[in-house]
């Protein structure tokens, strides 16, 4: 769940070049947090965009391939993805006071957003073949397509949430050394072992939220193809 909108400040950390281009004003945006209704904001962009694609998808050349490939409410929820990313984004950009990162930051983190829902969404294609809306069993009572629209809204609304510059809990994420602990380990780390974590990117990042959202989404997506399996 969403903690209050907090960013750490940790904008320095060289994460130019990867989608959440580095950070000039390091420092400035220590201590800030989301700008005041980012979550309504997003989560009412992403409505909006579901309604709205489903809506132009009507009649539209090529729509009813897509429509058949990721389902209609897996488009439905690619459409409103895209619409929360750019608004999320557009709010980020707009609220220097709330912004921990430069503008082109936001914008290329909002870019690897959009390129993470791209390759999922080819992940959900043969998945949605595995999980069709129809699946229901009445002899097992087993339902993989209740379960695909839920996975993909697991996975997809950390890194929406990011792009905005709201944070989220990660699960399993490695917690920080105590200052006891760190003494120790700086003395030559005798009779502590020292706990090896892999780095994270910083907690602002889309990088952190596409990570936050490959481990909410994992959970539902095993119970997919559990069902699938049954």
């Amino acid at each position: 769940m969403a903690n209050g909108d907090a960013v750490n400040g940790s904008t320095g950390n060289g994460d130019a070049g990867n989608g959440d281009a580095g950070s000039g004003d390091a420092g400035s945006g220590r201590g800030r947090t989301a700008a005041p209704g980012s979550v309504v904001l997003v989560l009412a962009a992403a409505v909006a965009g579901a309604w709205g694609v489903g809506a132009l998808a009507d009649g539209v050349d090529g729509a009813d391939g897509v429509r058949d490939a990721l389902r209609g409410d897996g488009l439905a929820v690619f459409g409103g993805y895209g619409a929360a990313v750019l608004a999320g984004s557009a709010l980020r950009t707009a609220t220097p006071k709330y912004r921990s990162r430069p503008v082109g930051a936001v914008w290329a983190g909002a870019v690897l957003a959009l390129a993470f829902g791209a390759l999922l969404a080819l992940l959900a294609w043969p998945v949605a073949e595995i999980a069709p809306a129809t699946g229901h069993d009445p002899v097992s009572n087993r339902d993989p397509g209740f379960v695909y629209p839920l996975w993909l809204a697991f996975t997809l609304l950390p890194p929406a949430l990011a792009a905005a510059g709201v944070q989220m809990g990660l699960p399993l994420a490695p917690q920080p050394k105590t200052g006891t602990e760190a003494g120790i380990e700086a003395r030559g780390g005798s009779g502590v072992r020292a706990r090896t974590s892999l780095p994270l990117p910083a907690a602002d990042t889309v990088r952190r939220g596409v990570l936050r959202g490959l481990a909410w989404g994992a959970a539902p997506f095993g119970l997919l193809l559990l069902l699938s399996a049954l």
